[in-house]
């Protein structure tokens, strides 16, 4: 149960080596600062968020992919150097980006006038001489086909319109007007639908030969456009790489810069604080050193008895147990002065797993999975998994169950030897002698299930008294309901009842139950005045508060205690799955031939009660640890040692 044992750190120097100092405190990732409270070290802006911005946004809106990279290379140091890169690239850019739109513009204007041209084929004439004409207007562009027909009834019409080919929709064609009735003989024809096409002043030639002429035009701009998205590629691909270590830079001078509001700057000196674990002094030591021989370090190693809570913790704890700090996290953390209970937590989680789910076929199962998502994913759970597996096939050759199967290895039940030990034990209770299955043994596993549960009541009590007695809480360990009182009553209960049941004993005597019993519950009441007395402070007396704390205290002993059932009843469940699933199977019968069926249904049978019965027993017993074991001794109201890193990592 170990806390790693932490120090603070005062480090101090010049002004210009500051950031140094920073970067190497982040670089160690072992040193968690102090904040500086209202005392500002630093107050003008930061520069390079504004470059980060600007850069990211350019890349963002010039569609350059970039990501983390290492930045040894990149020599730009101040937010004007950014910036100059900065104009630089988005100069380039949107000199290759206009160059292509406008490439893009043209080729568009070609390929729509050359679709024109090609509906004009029959005009022989060049478009100079038409477009020329001193006395004649002349229009080019489409009539509707369905009003082509409506230009017969102008008899009197003051223009001639010239088809040259027609479509399902459209009829192309030219049509010739005086220049003095031009605008009338526009107006009719816009009443008719014609819609007139403005043909580029190049096309000097006729329709033929102009259509050759956009021809040559088009495959001229599609080579130019494939130059030029060339060349963009080519650029986008070098700025890249190029722009992605730059703003891995720039990000870690951003935020090296902004943990300056850590420090306390005054004079052209600067000083911050900070924790960090005795064990790795040495590492941040020769890094800060590195950074600059004139940075000073003072190092204060704190003692875990009478700690602050706020010094910040950092569990320690052997491979075996480690996973499950997991547990502890989610409770929360002891404050740096208690104790990890991580070691308990992890042997009494896995005993009780164990039992719940014994079955040394799917215990290994269980394990193997967890050992092949360990290696493959970052699970939290995927450890655990391997753990509880372990347990739970040691717990399966005690019940003699492999995947469900009981006649591979012999039961406890079945071995006389043990078995009439524990009937000799249990006597006064009616044990079979002779039980033909797990079901006949329900009463042991029940009454095993309360002694198990009442051992770990017992332990948590003891825990709590201790770390009272640590913290100088007197009062607390000694007449609370978890207290030496609390552990006196239960312990005496539980003897007495043992005694009396199981061995045929007179346990409850006047003199036992008045020294063992009443006296701790009258200690229990009386707790508010004798606290006081003992600690020498004033402690506000309640009759009515206090016999609500014994009476909550008999009903939490009675509730935890059999709460521990549910551990037998997983038991039983188990074995009922299975007797389900061999029914299906139809192995119930020992005679019975195996079939594929029987085997696809006790596969799939097994599958089903490890995921199902897997989940609802690990679920139960965080319930039992959180429930019934740390709420008598853990608060968890620890701060978790978070240590400075630089995170370069670009969204």
């Amino acid at each position: 149960m170990a806390i790693e044992k932490m120090s603070l750190w005062s480090v101090e120097g010049c002004e210009e080596k500051l950031d140094a100092a920073l970067a190497a405190c982040c670089e160690s990732g072992v040193f968690q600062f102090i904040s500086v409270g209202k005392t500002r070290g630093l107050t003008e802006q930061n520069p390079y968020r504004e470059a980060l911005s600007k850069l990211s946004d350019l890349a963002s809106n010039l569609k350059i992919p970039v990501q983390t990279r290492l930045f040894g290379e990149i020599t730009y140091e101040t937010p004007e150097e950014f910036y100059e890169y900065s104009d630089i690239i988005s100069a380039r850019f949107s000199e290759l980006s206009e160059t292509l739109k406008k490439t893009n513009a043209d080729l568009e204007d070609y390929k729509h006038t050359s679709a024109y041209v090609k509906h004009l084929m029959g005009l022989d004439v060049s478009f100079k001489d038409l477009f020329s004409l001193k006395y004649i207007k002349t229009r080019i562009g489409r009539l509707p086909a369905e009003n082509e027909i409506k230009l017969g009834y102008y008899t009197k019409k003051c223009f001639v319109f010239v088809p040259f080919e027609r479509s399902s929709d459209y009829v192309y064609g030219i049509y010739f007007s005086p220049n003095n009735v031009a605008e009338f003989s526009d107006e009719i024809m816009n009443r008719l639908g014609f819609e007139r096409t403005r043909l580029p002043d190049y096309l000097e030639d006729n329709a033929e030969n102009a259509g050759k002429k956009l021809e040559e035009m088009i495959a001229a701009e599609e080579e130019s456009k494939k130059k030029t998205e060339e060349e963009l590629a080519y650029f986008t691909d070098k700025v890249s790489a190029e722009l992605s270590a730059i703003l891995s830079k720039l990000k870690f001078k951003s935020d090296c810069f902004e943990l300056r509001k850590k420090a306390i700057i005054s004079g052209g000196k600067f000083s911050f604080s900070g924790f960090s674990p005795t064990a790795d002094g040495e590492k941040l030591s020769e890094l800060l050193k590195k950074a600059g021989e004139d940075i000073v370090c003072e190092v204060i190693p704190i003692e875990h008895k009478g700690a602050s809570d706020a010094v910040p913790v950092k569990l320690k704890n052997n491979i075996i147990t480690r996973p499950f700090e997991m547990f502890i996290r989610m409770y929360g953390l002891p404050c740096y002065s208690g104790f990890d209970p991580t070691p308990y937590v992890a042997f009494t989680y896995m005993l009780m797993f164990g039992i719940m789910f014994g079955d040394v076929g799917q215990g290994i199962v269980v394990s193997l999975l967890g050992l092949l998502l360990t290696k493959l994913t970052k699970n939290p759970l995927a450890p655990i998994m391997t753990r509880l597996g372990i347990f739970s096939a040691l717990f399966g050759c005690v019940y003699g169950s492999v995947f469900g199967i009981e006649t591979i290895i012999t039961p406890i039940y079945h071995r006389e030897n043990i078995w009439h030990e524990v009937c000799k034990l249990l006597s006064g209770l009616g044990i079979p002698e002779h039980p033909e299955n797990i079901f006949q043994a329900a009463m042991v596993i029940l009454i095993f299930a309360l002694i198990l549960g009442a051992v770990l009541i017992l332990i948590s009590i003891i825990f709590n008294i201790i770390k009272n007695f640590r913290a100088k809480k007197t009062g607390e360990a000694l007449f609370a309901v978890n207290g030496v009182s609390g552990a006196v009553i239960y312990a005496a209960l539980l003897f007495g009842a043992c005694g009396t049941f199981l061995f045929g004993l007179e346990m409850f005597s006047i003199p036992y139950v008045m020294i063992l019993m009443i006296l701790p519950v009258v200690l229990i009441f009386l707790k508010a005045p004798l606290t006081a007395l003992i600690e020498h402070r004033h402690v506000e007396f309640s009759i009515a508060e206090a016999f609500i704390d014994v009476l909550e205290g008999a009903i939490t002993f009675l509730s935890n205690t059999m709460s521990y059932l549910r551990i037998g009843g997983f038991v039983l469940s188990h074995a009922g799955f299975m007797l389900v699933v061999s029914q299906l199977a139809g192995t119930a019968d020992p005679n019975a031939p195996v079939t594929v069926g029987t085997v696809i249904t006790y596969i799939i049978g097994n599958l089903l009660v490890m995921g199902i019965e897997g989940l609802l027993s690990g679920i139960q017993v965080l319930r039992l640890e959180f429930y019934e074991v740390f709420s008598r001794f853990y608060d968890g109201n620890g701060r978790g040692f978070t240590p400075v890193t630089l995170d370069v990592t670009l969204d």
